[in-house]
């Protein structure tokens, strides 16, 4: 019995000692374990502080109106009357359609949008572009759809000819010279317009078609939809100048302040006129 209670004693220290071990693992495991977790909650602050912080940016809409009368001469033949009634689309409450609104004094090498900011479409909430990945203006019933378009400079534009006949699309302007021909329907071709400007088209078959296409330094612009709104998100905060353009009415410029968070409106009236 004396000899036995030695060896009881020693059994017991041994099975102290393992739930000890046991015990010490444990709690590594879950200091480790909580580590791991903090560093995931530092990781979602991180990643909402600088990429998904609506604070630093906001929204710009507004419309494009005409004032005032406005009146388009009669041409002397069809094609030229139709090429004058698309230079200037008014809604029957006086929006202004394909008028181009762009933010001054913030070029993209200044401006390093994430994979959030990519946006393309013609629809009014998407008529902004930070990183357009594709543009197509087609040419379909004799006509550039869409009539006026910005892009920002080094975009790449795919032409198209839906029509079932020949187009022959020329541009004179100094910042981008074409010559292009579509000889049947589907006929695409590629531009990479690399200089900014204001590049007028027209088909040489066809005298009533006519488009523009703006080549933007700034990634902030947007075209007015058939009733004249438009729509810029994520706009950084500050002051800026903000410009419109259309073929017939002109330029006009407004001062604004972007603030944090704050969306913000800004709305141009064009003076009408005869032309």
């Amino acid at each position: 019995m004396i000899r036995l209670l030695p060896m009881a004693l020693r059994s017991r220290i041994r099975s102290n000692c393992k739930r000890q071990n046991e015990d010490c693992k444990l709690q590594i495991v879950n200091c480790k374990n909580h580590s791991k977790v903090l560093l995931y909650f530092a990781f979602l602050i991180l990643h909402f502080a600088f990429f998904n912080a609506p604070a630093l940016a906001a929204t710009l809409t507004g419309r494009v109106e005409i004032v005032g009368s406005y009146n388009i001469k009669p041409r002397k033949n069809l094609d030229e009357q139709i090429k004058a009634e698309r230079s200037l689309i008014v809604s029957k409450d006086g929006g202004i359609k394909d008028a181009v609104v762009f933010i001054k004094g913030i070029n993209l090498s200044s401006y390093v949008p994430d994979q959030k900011h990519i946006r393309t479409g013609l629809k009014r909430e998407e008529t902004s572009s930070l990183i357009q990945k594709e543009v197509v203006i087609d040419q379909k019933r004799k006509a550039f759809i869409p009539h006026a378009f910005p892009v920002i400079v080094g975009a790449k534009v795919t032409f198209k000819n839906s029509d079932p006949f020949v187009h022959r699309i020329i541009s004179n302007s100094e910042e981008k010279k074409l010559r292009m021909e579509f000889a049947y329907e589907g006929a695409t071709m590629d531009v990479t317009f690399d200089k900014p400007g204001i590049i007028e088209l027209w088909c040489d078959d066809h005298k009533r078609m006519q488009g523009w296409i703006l080549v933007m330094e700034t990634p902030f612009f947007a075209a007015t939809d058939e009733k004249g709104y438009f729509t810029i998100p994520d706009v950084p905060v500050g002051r800026y100048t903000v410009e419109v353009w259309h073929e017939v009415l002109g330029i006009q410029n407004r001062e604004i302040e972007i603030k944090a968070g704050e969306n913000s409106m800004v709305d141009f009236k064009l003076p009408g006129k005869e032309f």
